[in-house]
């Protein structure tokens, strides 16, 4: 059975990719795997589609899968990763309540917390790592590992790594996995991802995906208390030259592997 992964790094248009995928694949009776919560389950094994934040978990599990993934500018990526959790994991942390302006809270995420070091090049680190497979087992991660597992999220404030590990980064593995796998584009170039998820289905399975590009799932826009909603590209806007050149800096791991990609998506 031929199966596709969708390595879904987070923030990289992964729930819009899925929705239309899974509406083709339900109308011919092909079963899919999608899920961005945690913890999972082993489900994914028998289905021809599957698309999770867990790194290269799934194919510690099943190799023989092919492999497609999304790269996003590391600027966007970044600032629209804070956009996304504010409302879920930073609004009520004392340090963000007092800090008045979203400039400023965008500022700190970005610059001074130290809890959010680790989502500087969290893009390679999703490309080189795999989940704890701990995750994967719903009831004794709720049995024996949730409090272990649960505190960063919970106590210490390190928020949506969907517990995939770390200590394989490195660009050197990044560009070898990224040419392992079957497809790889950027987000700015999501209309050649589309076209080859749609090759492969139709080369695999004979079924036609169609993307509605109507049906975008997550806006990166949020409401910062005042009833105001702030985009992405309103946060990104306010960042001056050196802020975005630190961010590069910060992130320069992701920016390789960006730059990688973009190359070869036009070669």
């Amino acid at each position: 059975m031929k199966q596709l992964y969708f390595l879904h790094i987070p923030k990289t248009a992964g729930k819009y990719i899925a929705k239309n995928i899974k509406r083709s694949l339900d109308q011919h009776g092909k079963k899919s795997y999608i899920s961005t919560h945690f913890p999972n389950n082993l489900f994914f094994k028998d289905k021809i589609y599957v698309s999770i934040h867990a790194g290269l978990y799934p194919l510690d599990v099943v190799p023989t899968m092919d492999v497609a993934t999304i790269i996003r500018e590391p600027i966007e990526a970044r600032v629209s990763y804070f956009n996304f959790i504010y409302n879920r994991a930073l609004y009520s942390r004392k340090e963000y309540i007092d800090i008045k302006n979203v400039e400023d809270k965008l500022k700190y995420y970005l610059f001074e917390d130290p809890n959010f070091d680790l989502h500087n090049n969290y893009q390679s680190r999703f490309i080189c790592n795999s989940a704890d497979s701990r995750s994967f087992n719903s009831t004794d991660f709720f049995k024996k590992y949730s409090k272990e597992m649960m505190r960063p999220f919970l106590k210490e404030g390190k928020a949506f790594t969907w517990f995939v590990e770390n200590d394989n980064t490195s660009l050197d593995n990044a560009i070898k996995r990224i040419d392992s796998f079957n497809i790889v584009n950027t987000l700015d170039r999501i209309d050649i991802f589309e076209n080859s998820i749609a090759d492969w289905f139709k080369l695999n399975y004979n079924i036609n995906v169609v993307f509605n590009k109507e049906e975008v799932v997550n806006k990166s826009q949020s409401d910062y208390g005042d009833g105001n909603i702030i985009t992405t590209s309103d946060l990104i806007k306010t960042l001056s030259v050196e802020e975005k050149n630190q961010i590069l800096k910060n992130n320069w791991i992701d920016v390789e592997m960006y730059n990688y990609v973009k190359k070869i998506e036009v070669s």
